[in-house]
């Protein structure tokens, strides 16, 4: 079976036991990274064009507890309420590939484990967390 986080991004579909992936994200922040990595998860229509198409990136920070969350659906593209950076930040898609997530997506790696776990589980935008529009 493919380790999910060797790939750039995933369906939820396609996490078979949530808690299971959990450990598994929480196990890689704790061995620590030299770069940030994030991934995109999936729900909804496979097809991103779908108008019920939807997106979760999130990540690990460098930085020992600290991840970040993004959410997008169709046109919006929102950050946590609570986010700490106020410029983009640069994170990896699975380490392989630089981009940027944007001001505010910096958040608690437990926030991010908690927003992830309910995204897998609803397929829907996480509600345990406050939402803003990306700058």
């Amino acid at each position: 079976m493919t380790d999910l986080l060797d790939l750039i991004g995933f369906h939820v579909d396609d996490v078979p036991n949530v808690d299971e992936f959990l450990a598994g994200v929480r196990d890689f922040a704790g061995r620590g990274v030299n770069v940030p990595h994030f991934w995109v998860v999936a729900a909804g229509p496979k097809d991103i064009r779908h108008s019920d198409h939807v997106e979760l990136e999130f990540g690990v920070s460098a930085t020992p507890g600290v991840g970040a969350l993004a959410f997008g659906h169709g046109d919006g593209h929102y950050v946590p309420a609570h986010g700490t950076n106020d410029e983009d930040v640069e994170y990896w898609q699975a380490g392989l590939h630089p981009s940027y997530l944007p001001p505010g997506a910096e958040v608690p790696l437990e926030d991010v484990l908690a927003g992830v776990g309910e995204f897998i589980r609803t397929g829907r935008r996480p509600t345990g967390i406050q939402w803003a529009d990306a700058d």
